[in-house]
């Protein structure tokens, strides 16, 4: 399913762009941050693996009041093999969860199994973040959450109905840097 298990080697290229307005990385309240990052590997650079990851991101950050504030993210990215590559190695593939993309899921735990429960991966994924911010007080926030994502095998279209959802609240203590 996977192909050689064998040692691989990678030569990469990674270019990116990146509009961003956000007011502050730490406690952001406004401002819009969007990335277009366009990874190739092997084929003429060398490397026993070939492939293409596209990925787009864009986080909006909408003042609601004087302490409260909206988040939203959105994310999606493919990658597929190429030349003689004819498989994505595991490492390679989507697996989604944790805290940075779908809490109340284990890290990796979200993306497509087999019969026998087995963690597939997937070549695609998609993924959407809201928090509703309230600053409390100092380097206190608290936040209202909700995560939707899901990663996809290869032929199968990302579909709404299939992300994993996750809501909650979380406290927050941005220390200083």
């Amino acid at each position: 399913l996977y192909g050689d298990f064998g040692k691989r080697r990678e030569s990469r290229i990674t270019p990116n762009i990146v509009y961003n307005t956000v007011d502050s990385p730490f406690t952001p309240r406004a401002g819009m941050r969007h990335t277009a990052t366009f990874m190739f590997a092997g084929g003429p650079l060398g490397g026993t693996v070939s492939y293409y990851r596209p990925n787009l991101e864009s986080i909006l950050y909408v003042p609601v009041r004087r302490k409260m504030s909206l988040g939203m993210r959105a994310e999606a990215a493919l990658i597929e093999p190429f030349g003689s590559t004819q498989v994505l190695p595991l490492y390679q593939r989507y697996f989604l969860g944790g805290e940075t993309q779908i809490r109340g899921y284990d890290i990796r735990s979200v993306g497509p199994i087999d019969a026998e429960n087995r963690s597939l991966g997937g070549n695609k994924f998609g993924l959407f973040n809201a928090e509703y911010y309230f600053d409390v007080f100092g380097p206190l926030r608290a936040l209202l959450f909700f995560d939707a994502g899901a990663a996809f095998l290869e032929g199968d279209p990302i579909r709404l109905e299939d992300f994993r959802i996750s809501t909650g609240a979380e406290l927050r203590f941005i220390g200083a840097s």
